[in-house]
């Protein structure tokens, strides 16, 4: 037989029990641990995916409560019902309060009235102001249209810019 034959020849079957018990205990350990390895990297996995859809079944449950949470809210504000416990609450309880505080303001206004007066005052030099600010806009803008107009009939320089007026 020559070494090219004895390298294609089928390999000897031996039947021999092994000589060491630690080595095929060994072995085992070892089929063991690598068994176990991909045991525990599958339930890492799958941890990890039941996490995952976890998460977004925790944010689907977060928009759907807060959906319900506006609806909710929304069907009490527009209830008709819940308009006329209002309405009745503010007249058995805000009615008799804004009663009383207006007696006593009225009270105080009589035995003061200095205070109201100056109240009065100044909201009307206020609207006086206001008025006269807007005559004056409105004086300002037909005087430039009178001599806009009065430019293309006869053809002449508009006047110079008025002087504002004193004050009153």
């Amino acid at each position: 037989m020559t070494i090219s034959d004895h390298h294609h020849a089928a390999p000897e079957r031996t039947t021999a029990v092994p000589t060491r018990w630690s080595d095929a205990a060994l072995g085992a350990a070892a089929g063991l641990a690598r068994d176990v390895g991909r045991a525990v990297q599958r339930r890492r996995s799958r941890v990890a995916e039941l996490a995952e859809r976890g998460a977004v079944e925790r944010a689907r449950y977060r928009r759907a409560t807060v959906q319900a949470a506006e609806a909710a809210v929304t069907a009490v504000a527009t209830s008709p019902v819940i308009d006329r416990i209002v309405d009745h609450q503010l007249e058995r309880v805000l009615r008799p309060v804004v009663l009383a505080v207006l007696d006593d303001v009225l009270l105080l206004l009589e035995k003061e009235p200095d205070r109201i007066q100056a109240l009065i005052r100044g909201q009307r030099e206020s609207m006086v102001d206001e008025l006269v600010g807007r005559l004056r806009a409105g004086a300002e803008a037909g005087d430039t249209a009178v001599d806009r107009l009065t430019f293309r009939m006869l053809r002449r320089a508009p006047r110079s810019e008025p002087a504002p007026p004193a004050d009153l």
